[in-house]
């Protein structure tokens, strides 16, 4: 059994009552954020260890039969090489109540369970019998067949069958399966007021609470139900949800009569949410940031709790069981111990200075690090305003960082900006909006500037301040065998292009790329060439723009699916070491993986070359994420006692093993592991040293670890890059708009690249 995690359980399982939290989650009248107490939407998580801690309890489901609520899981015995079904009587204290072992019959298995309100079992019980089967006409050996029949059944907690339907018996589904020449079952919907519907061989059969047969519905009426997932509620009516082209809808169902009431759009993004029954609302909706209240018609769900809010740095709260208004079982992440969470009294909770934490998309290190914050802290409290979770729709996915967008200009600026890649960033920093970071860090008794990579912080300064911080990075860029390009970084669009010409035909620049996605790669790795932020002077109607697109014009403009069969696989792995494909797009994050790539994919020294560039070397510096602190805010001094966690030693050695640490001296300490083994401890703690491994085919080739000298030429080559990775969408749709003329051959390429400077001059004058 997997045991919950200590780290969620200590994260969990108290929230301090002594933190005070003002934030915002509700929306006022003109769609902003009201200042609403954050304290509104606190839960404390107590985890059932007690009972569900034991390695000989494994739960799978919670389940709610009338007033009563069960667990169950299903057990093996190694002595007795048999299985049970374990169901678990909770009270709504959490505490253990009765434990019932049902024994499960050799070749069987329960499916699809689920309990009425008087405590009784439904579920499919497939039993599968081995039988003899027709002779092998070459060997004349008999073979063996398995065949699976399957019962529809309500039984009690101890086990006694009490009604059991054979469905393979059932003439409408026998039919089938002979037609078809197998048998399956699919949902199994329990309505505990009007009967049993079971999806069998694509069919819905109707069955009364005695699990007797009644009818299969009409096909025509089970088509427009059959892609919808239903939800019993609370109140004994069935709720359905319907993936559609835009979005989730929810509706009544009535699946006696085979229809669907008035359809309404989930609000918010639907797509991310999970639903269940609900206790004060027909539903509870969970998400990766809260759990919501919503009653199917409303125009908008209600938040009831906030993880982060709530000191829990899950992502997942499932498998939600109501006990009443302010109380309610659950899973996280995927553990199997259950969780009860109680609604915590606002009163209860004491206030503290709130610290507005803004972001688009909540990044799972920066969530650990504000709860670790969050419950440590005396003075401060960081509250997360993640925009796409407050404004994202299924229309349009964009909504989230135009919200934030427009809240900063218009001067609602947090305390602290996770900087995203869309945001106008330097537009941001010309009207004073961030904070210099150099002087906190330079006054920091902790964080020594002389130990942060110098080349990463002079490549995001601006006239020598800093007003971004990030923990951590990687080197976009791409590779290619130094036989090829040479030792020295950095090509021109025409050596490009006469490498590839000295080649064999049919041989590729980058495997697969579309013309839109090069350009896509060209602009945001090497078109700082073609802009001077500073000054705003654009230059599209260079010579180098007008050869780079040239250059892009002759990859396909849709990648030949046909081309992936089976020889395309077999031959994948080969394909840089034959020298078939010339470059490959990296992500570089760390010693490994540049190892991996000469080593293994390439099978010699690379070189990394970047993307063809006049100016530069093609390679750019691409933070996992960034920080900033507004100039404005009220809270700086605290602001800044979160944002400096990311330097200490101790985030950078334990969340920068996968990326480049900012830290050099965790940089000299990948470097050195870099040379060893890799190994795993096994179940007492030793090390165990294994051998990375590339395969060609089934030739497998060992990648031994790099030597000393290549990790101190790859530490060397991570202190030269200087240039940023900058991806603005906006700018990129104005260069697709008016290229395309050139790339159906409507337009020249000057002609083009006019057009393209003169709107791209205008877009950099406002947004300077």
């Amino acid at each position: 059994m997997k045991r919950f995690n200590k780290k969620i359980v200590i994260l969990g399982l108290f929230i301090l009552l002594m933190t005070g939290v003002w934030g915002c989650g509700k929306k006022s009248a003109d769609n902003t954020p009201a200042t609403v107490a954050s304290k509104d939407y606190i839960y404390k998580a107590e985890v059932l260890e007690d009972i569900f801690g034991q390695e000989d309890k494994s739960v799978d489901r919670l389940l709610r039969s009338g007033d009563s609520f069960y667990a169950y899981g299903f057990e093996w015995n190694e002595e007795t090489e048999t299985s049970a079904l374990m169901v678990y009587q909770i009270s709504e204290e959490g505490t253990l109540e009765n434990e019932y072992v049902i024994p499960v019959e050799e070749n069987a298995s329960f499916r699809n369970l689920t309990m009425d309100d008087d405590g009784n079992i439904y579920c499919i019980i497939n039993e599968s019998q081995e039988v003899a089967g027709e002779a092998d006409p070459e060997t004349g050996e008999e073979t063996t067949e398995y065949i699976d029949t399957y019962y529809l059944t309500k039984m009690s907690l101890q086990g006694e069958r009490i009604f059991s339907t054979n469905l393979n018996e059932i003439p409408e589904f026998k039919t089938r399966w002979e037609e078809d020449g197998y048998f399956y079952v699919g949902e199994m919907i329990l309505d505990k007021e009007k009967g049993i519907y079971v999806n069998t061989m694509g069919m819905l059969g109707k069955f009364d609470l005695e699990c007797n047969f009644r009818e299969v519905m009409e096909e025509s009426k089970w088509n427009e139900l059959s892609s919808a997932n239903f939800v019993l509620l609370n109140d004994g009516r069935m709720a359905a949800y319907l993936y559609e082209d835009d979005g989730i809808t929810l509706a009544l169902a009535d699946l006696e009569q085979g229809t669907l009431g008035e359809k309404y759009k989930v609000p918010g993004r639907s797509y991310e949410f999970s639903y269940y029954p609900g206790v004060g609302y027909d539903l509870y909706m969970t998400d990766s940031n809260s759990l919501y209240g919503y009653n199917i018609g409303d125009e908008d769900k209600t938040m009831l709790m906030n993880y982060i809010d709530s000191d829990l740095s899950t992502y997942n709260v499932y498998n939600v069981v109501g006990i009443n208004e302010k109380q309610f079982f659950a899973f996280c992440d995927g553990e199997n111990v259950p969780v009860k969470f109680t609604k915590v009294d606002p009163k209860d909770v004491k206030d503290k200075k709130q610290i507005t934490l803004a972001t688009v998309y909540t990044n799972w290190q920066i969530r650990q690090e504000v709860v670790e914050f969050n419950k440590s802290n005396d003075e401060y409290r960081i509250n997360i305003l993640d925009y796409n979770s407050l404004y994202g729709t299924d229309e349009d996915y964009m909504a989230g960082i135009n919200k934030l967008n427009t809240d900063i200009v218009s001067g609602k600026v947090p305390d602290i900006l996770v900087v995203d890649e869309n945001m106008p960033v330097n537009s941001y920093i010309n009207k004073g909006l961030f904070e210099d970071l150099k002087p906190y860090i330079n006054e920091d008794q902790e964080i020594d500037m002389d130990d942060l990579m110098p080349n990463v912080i002079e490549a995001f300064s601006i006239d020598g301040k800093l007003y971004t911080m990030m923990p951590s990075y990687y080197i976009e860029t791409l590779v290619a065998k130094t036989s090829d390009v040479g030792e020295e970084r950095g090509w021109t669009v025409q050596e490009a292009k006469d490498l590839l010409a000295s080649k064999p035909e049919g041989t590729q620049f980058i495997n697969n790329v579309t013309r839109e996605a090069m350009l896509d790669e060209c602009m945001s790795m090497a078109g700082s060439q073609f802009i001077d932020w500073e000054s705003g002077k654009c230059n599209f109607n260079s010579d180098e723009f007008i050869q780079m697109i040239e250059f892009i014009k002759s990859f396909p403009e849709e990648v030949d699916m046909e081309a992936f069969g089976d020889d395309y696989w077999t031959n994948y792995d080969a394909m840089w070491r034959e020298g078939k494909v010339i470059t490959s797009k990296a992500g570089i994050s760390n010693f490994n993986y540049y190892n991996y790539l000469e080593k293994g994919t390439f099978g010699e020294k690379i070189t990394i070359i970047g993307f063809p560039t006049s100016v530069g070397t093609g390679s750019v510096i691409r933070p996992t994420f960034q920080m900033a602190i507004s100039s404005k805010s009220p809270n700086k001094e605290g602001a800044w006692t979160f944002v400096r966690t990311f330097l200490l030693d101790e985030y950078q050695a334990g969340e920068t093993n996968y990326n480049l640490p900012i830290s050099i001296k965790r940089l000299k300490v990948l470097a050195e592991e870099a040379t060893q083994r890799p190994y795993y401890l096994d179940e007492k703690g030793n090390k165990v040293e294994y051998d990375e491994t590339y395969y060609i085919g089934d030739v497998e080739i060992v990648i031994p670890p790099m030597t000393k000298q290549e990790a101190e030429e790859f530490v060397e080559q991570l202190y030269s890059f200087t240039e940023v990775y900058h991806y603005d969408e906006s700018l990129i749709n104005i260069i697709k708009e008016e290229i395309a003329p050139f790339f159906k051959g409507q337009k020249s390429a000057k002609d083009v690249a006019a057009i393209i400077n003169s709107r791209a001059q205008i877009y950099v004058s406002e947004n300077k």
